[in-house]
């Protein structure tokens, strides 16, 4: 017997299952969901929490990353934006925290166990502070520049979406080319590497990953905003750069002076 998943009749006019948006044909021209009918379209209601589901999300955003994400960030039936951005993080910080680690406490250094885990906690720290200076800093510049003036909900939604799409990119990337690899990575950058390193291919190619997202956030800011390429690059660089180096000092601050009263109080040991 010979189940036959999907027909070769285009679907009618009809709705989106996965976006909402009014489709016709085989494919939905907003998000690019498979419309044609299947013998097992019985399933389709409780197959819903899959099509939403963090992979299933993220591969969709992965074939058109600055289209799909605009799309589900204007998609009113898409509801997962903030579970899909701790999804995330946490893969993020899975492979981001014992680089960290291992820059500030090498292997062979004597570092008591409080301290190693006071550093894991305010790493962690320090990426919700960093985004959440980046985001407002993005969203009142962003909301004061441009022709339309998009919502505080729908920026949030879109930020959540991008972080949570590019979050892993990022750390699995780091965790490779770092802790695998030995090669140099984006936070090995610094103004100490001599020209020949930035010619080493893994200097290279982590500048390629930096272009490349910096691309992606102008591209989804530009779409979301209705303004033109030369703007959203005007807009977004000058605050990536100013939230970036506000981060980095407030939670350098906020990491000694944790550490210092923490050991006062008996609390961490060195």
């Amino acid at each position: 017997m010979i189940l036959q998943m999907r027909s070769s009749t285009p679907a009618t006019a009809g709705i989106c299952a996965d976006c909402g948006a009014t489709a016709h044909g085989n494919f939905c021209s907003s998000c690019g969901a498979d419309l044609r009918q299947s013998s097992l379209r019985f399933l389709g209601p409780a197959a819903a929490p899959v099509r939403r589901s963090f992979p299933a999300v993220y591969l969709k955003i992965l074939r058109a990353p600055i289209r799909q994400t605009v799309a589900f960030a204007e998609d009113p039936s898409y509801r997962g934006y903030v579970s899909f951005a701790l999804a995330g993080i946490a893969i993020y910080l899975l492979f981001i925290v014992p680089i960290v680690v291992g820059t500030v406490a090498p292997p062979g250094t004597n570092v008591s166990e409080s301290m190693l885990t006071l550093m894991k906690v305010l790493s962690q720290v320090g990426v919700y502070v960093g985004m959440a200076i980046t985001f407002l800093l993005s969203f009142a510049v962003f909301r004061y520049f441009a022709s339309v003036k998009r919502p505080f909900h729908a920026y949030f939604k879109l930020y959540c979406l991008a972080l949570g799409f590019v979050a892993p990119i990022y750390g699995i990337y780091e965790y490779v080319v770092r802790s695998l690899l030995g090669g140099i990575s984006m936070s090995s950058f610094s103004p100490a590497m001599a020209p020949a390193d930035w010619l080493n291919p893994s200097a290279m190619g982590s500048l390629a990953l930096i272009v490349a997202v910096l691309v992606y956030f102008i591209g989804i800011h530009r779409r979301f905003w209705a303004m033109p390429v030369w703007k959203a690059t005007a807009l977004y660089l000058p605050v990536s750069y100013v939230s970036g180096t506000i981060g980095y000092y407030l939670m350098w601050y906020v990491g000694f002076y944790s550490a210092y009263l923490l050991h006062a109080a008996g609390i961490v040991k060195f």
